[in-house]
C-alpha cells in the first residue's frame, strides 16, 4: 500500500478540502496497515525529524493564533503533521531491504509512467494529464498544480532511478533519464534546471569520492570550478534570453524566456516577505497569511512567500525558522552520512548510487529558497527514504571496525 501510495504521489487533483488529495487516501491505507501491523509484530518505532517539526509547528500553532487567519493558520498545521505521519510511516515500513526495495521500484518505474502520460496528455490535448491552464500558457505541471513543484517531482525521481539503478537495463534506464528530462523542460521552470544541474554535479563528485577518494574530488571540483568561468566569461546570458523570448517554441518562451521577470518578481517576494517580518514581530502571524496581509496593505505585488525558508520566518516566527533550519540541517547530515558510511550488503544491493540521493537533497534545499516544497508529498518521501537508510541500513558492524582501527 505504500508502494502505491509512492506511485500516486503525483495524483493530487481534483484537489479536496483542507489540500486534500486522492493519494491521500493510499498514504492513509497505508498508515493504518503499519500501524496494525507494527502493533502485531511489537516492533519499535523511531521517530526522526520530531524536534525540528515540534519548533515548526510550535511556531506556527503561536503565530496562527495572533495572524489574521486563524483557521487557515491552523488547517496548515493539520497538514504539517501528516505529512510528518506519512514521513514517519514511511521510515518504518522500510526497515528492511526487501520493503524499501518495493517502494523504490514504485517511486522509479511510477514516475516514468507518470512522464508518459504527460506526453500523452500533450499530444492529445488533455489539460488533466499535461496540467496546462489559461494562466500558465504552455507549461506543463501533471496533475501537481504548480509547474515547480513538477519540475522538482521530475528531478527527485531522475536521482532516484539514478541510485537505484532501476531499471536494471542500461538502454530503458536511460530511456528513462531522456523522457523525465524533457518532461522537465516542458514544465518550463527555471528552479527545476537549476536543481538537476546542482544536484547532478553533487552527485558526481560525491560519486568520485567514493570511488577515488578526496584528492581526485577535489581535482574535479577545481576543473569544474574552471569550465563554469570560461562557460559564464564567453556566454552573453542576455542574448539568450533574447533569442528564448523570440523562440517559436513556447516553453522555451515560457520558460528561459521569462527568467528576467522572474527573477524581478522574486526580488520583489524577497523585500515584500521582509517587510512582513519587521511589521509582524518575531513570532510571526501564522502559516497561509502572506497573501492576505499583502492584500490587506494593497502591496503591489501579491503572491504567497515561494519561499520555505522566508515563509517560515514571516508566518512561523524565529521559532519556526529555527525549526526548519534544524530539519535542513539533519536531512543533510543524514544525506552526507550515506556517502561517508558503508551501507549494509542488502540496502546496498537497493541503493546502489547513494550519492545521488545526496544530489536530489541539495537540488531540492536549495529549490527550497524559489519554490515552498514544505508541503510536497514527494520532498517529504525522499526525507523518509534518507532517514531510513540512516537508521536501519548502516553497516555498524564495518563502523565499529573502522572507529577501532
Amino acid at each position: 500500500m505504500a508502494a502505491a501510495a509512492v506511485a500516486a504521489l503525483p495524483l493530487l487533483r481534483p484537489s479536496g478540502p483542507a489540500n486534500s488529495a486522492p493519494v491521500d487516501l493510499l498514504v492513509a491505507l497505508a498508515l493504518i496497515l503499519s500501524v496494525y501491523c507494527g502493533v502485531g509484530n511489537g516492533e519499535r518505532w523511531r521517530f526522526p525529524y520530531a524536534f525540528p517539526m515540534l519548533l515548526f509547528l510550535g511556531g506556527g500553532a503561536i503565530g496562527a493564533l495572533a495572524g489574521p487567519v486563524p483557521i487557515n493558520g491552523l488547517s496548515a498545521l493539520v497538514q504539517d503533521v501528516v505529512l510528518l505521519t506519512w514521513c514517519w510511516t514511511l521510515i518504518n515500513i522500510c526497515r528492511s531491504a526487501s520493503s524499501l526495495r518495493v517502494v523504490a521500484r514504485a517511486w522509479a518505474y511510477g514516475s516514468i509512467v507518470w512522464g508518459i502520460l504527460l506526453f500523452v496528455g500533450l499530444a492529445t490535448g488533455t489539460a488533466a494529464l499535461s496540467g496546462r491552464t489559461t494562466k500558465d500558457a504552455s507549461r506543463t505541471m501533471l496533475t501537481f498544480g504548480d509547474p515547480n513543484v513538477a519540475a522538482n517531482f521530475l528531478f527527485i525521481s531522475i536521482m532516484v532511478i539514478w541510485a537505484t539503478q532501476i531499471p536494471r537495463h542500461r538502454s530503458l534506464r536511460l530511456t528513462g533519464y531522456a523522457l523525465l528530462v524533457a518532461a522537465m523542460v516542458t514544465t518550463g521552470s527555471n528552479s527545476g534546471l537549476v536543481s538537476i544541474i546542482v544536484g547532478v554535479m553533487v552527485a558526481g563528485f560525491l560519486g568520485l569520492y567514493r570511488r577515488a577518494g578526496a584528492v581526485a574530488a577535489v581535482t574535479m571540483i577545481c576543473f569544474a570550478l574552471c569550465g563554469l568561468y570560461a562557460v559564464g566569461s564567453n556566454i552573453n546570458l542576455i542574448s539568450i534570453q533574447d533569442r528564448a523570448q523570440a523562440s517559436r517554441w513556447s516553453f522555451i518562451r515560457d520558460g528561459i524566456g521569462r527568467q528576467e521577470s522572474s527573477v524581478e518578481q522574486r526580488g520583489s517576494i524577497l523585500h515584500e516577505s521582509l517587510h512582513l517580518y519587521q511589521v509582524g514581530g518575531p513570532f510571526g502571524a501564522g502559516p497561509a497569511s502572506t497573501k492576505p496581509r499583502l492584500q490587506a496593505e494593497q502591496a503591489p505585488f501579491v503572491k504567497e512567500a515561494h519561499d520555505d525558508y522566508l515563509a517560515a520566518l514571516t508566518e512561523r516566527g524565529l521559532i519556526g525558522l529555527l525549526g526548519v533550519a534544524l530539519l535542513v540541517g539533519g536531512v543533510a547530515l543524514q544525506a552526507i552520512a550515506l556517502v561517508r558510511r558503508r551501507l549494509t550488503p542488502d540496502f546496498a544491493a537497493v541503493i546502489v548510487r547513494p550519492n545521488a540521493l545526496v544530489g536530489a537533497i541539495a537540488g531540492t534545499l536549495l529549490t527550497m529558497t524559489v519554490v515552498e516544497l514544505l508541503h510536497a508529498r514527494h520532498v517529504w518521501t525522499l526525507f523518509a527514504v534518507v532517514a531510513a537508510l540512516s537508521l536501519w541500513g548502516g553497516d555498524r558492524v564495518a563502523h565499529k571496525t573502522r572507529k577501532r582501527t
